[in-house]
C-alpha cells in the first residue's frame, strides 16, 4: 500500500456495483479509501472466479491470496493501530461500531485461512470464495459508510492532520510501483518534503532555480541528463546527486524515460523562480 498524499487527492469511489457513491474524505483517511477501492476490486474477481471451473477457482483464489498478503493485511492493521484507537472515548454507540469493525477484521482473516488451506489442497470451495468476496464487500461498505464517517466527526481536526502526517512519515512507500507522467506521489512533515516524478524520454521539468533548499535526486528507474549551471551529467537507476540551492537546473528524461526521487528540507514552501533574462 502506498502511504503519504496521492497526487491528486480524489474521494473514494468505484464502479463496482452498490459503489457508485462518491464520498469527501479527510485527507488522513484517503490513502485507506483507495485500499477499499483495490479490495472491490479483488473481490469482484474472486466472485467471477468462484463461477469458473475448478482449476480457474484455484488460479483466481491464488491470486486474491496474494494480494490479501501484499495489502489487505497491513491496511487492517493500520486501521486497527492508527485509527480505530480514536474511537476508544468516544462513547456507547462508537463503542459499538469499534466492536463490529474488529470482529469483521478477524472474520475475514478466519476465511482467508480457510481459503489459503483450500488452496494448497488443490480443492478450493466456490462457497468459500463467495462467502469472503461478500464479507469484504460488506466490511468495506460499512467502513466507509459508516466507521470513516463517525472518525470524521468526532476526532479533532489536528488530531486528524498530525496522524496523517505521522503515518505518511512512517509508512513505506512503493516507489516503482506507480505508473504516469510529471509527480506521481509526495508527502511531506515538519521537516521534510519528498515527491516521487517520471518522465518518457526527452521530457522533463522546464529549467529553473530553487534558492531556498539543496535538493537531493535519487533515480529509480530508467536514467536521465541532469544540468546545473550549464554542467550536464547522465545519472543512471541506482545513482543520485544533491543539487544546491540556487543554481540553475534542468532534468531531462533519458532514452527509456525516467523515475526519480526529490528530497528536501520543508521548512517553508519550497521557492522556484524563472531563470534571469540576461
Amino acid at each position: 500500500m502506498v502511504r503519504g498524499r496521492l497526487l491528486p487527492d480524489r474521494p473514494w469511489r468505484t464502479r463496482e456495483p452498490g459503489y457508485a457513491r462518491p464520498m469527501k474524505r479527510h485527507p488522513a483517511l484517503i490513502s485507506l479509501s483507495h485500499d477499499h477501492h483495490h479490495a472491490l476490486v479483488q473481490a469482484r474477481r474472486l466472485h467471477r472466479g468462484a463461477a469458473a471451473d475448478a482449476p480457474e477457482r484455484r488460479e483466481a483464489a491464488a491470486a486474491f491470496l496474494r494480494f490479501f498478503a501484499r495489502d489487505t493485511r497491513t491496511h487492517l492493521r493500520e486501521e486497527e493501530e492508527w485509527f480505530f484507537p480514536l474511537l476508544v472515548d468516544a462513547g456507547a454507540p462508537a463503542t459499538e461500531l469499534l466492536t463490529q469493525a474488529l470482529l469483521e477484521h478477524q472474520h475475514l482473516h478466519a476465511l482467508v485461512r480457510t481459503l489459503d488451506i483450500e488452496v494448497a489442497a488443490e480443492d478450493v470451495s466456490a462457497t468459500t470464495m463467495r462467502k469472503l468476496a461478500e464479507r469484504l464487500e460488506e466490511h468495506i461498505r460499512f467502513e466507509e459508510r459508516t466507521l470513516f464517517p463517525l472518525i470524521e466527526s468526532v476526532t479533532p481536526e489536528d488530531a486528524l492532520r498530525r496522524l496523517q502526517e505521522t503515518a505518511a512519515a512512517s509508512a513505506p512507500v512503493e516507489l516503482l510501483s506507480a505508473e504516469g507522467k510529471g509527480p506521481l506521489w509526495g508527502t511531506e512533515t515538519q521537516d521534510l518534503n519528498a515527491t516521487l516524478l517520471a518522465w518518457p524520454s526527452g521530457a522533463g521539468p522546464s529549467e529553473h532555480v530553487n534558492r531556498e533548499r539543496d535538493v537531493l535526486f535519487v533515480v529509480l528507474v530508467g536514467s536521465a541528463t541532469v544540468t546545473v549551471d550549464g554542467t550536464a551529467r547522465v545519472i543512471d537507476a541506482g545513482q543520485a546527486m544533491v543539487v544546491t540551492k540556487g543554481s540553475v537546473r534542468r532534468v531531462v528524461a533519458g532514452p527509456d524515460g525516467v523515475r526519480y526521487l526529490s528530497v528536501h528540507i520543508r521548512r517553508g514552501p519550497l521557492q522556484i523562480s524563472p531563470v534571469p533574462v540576461a
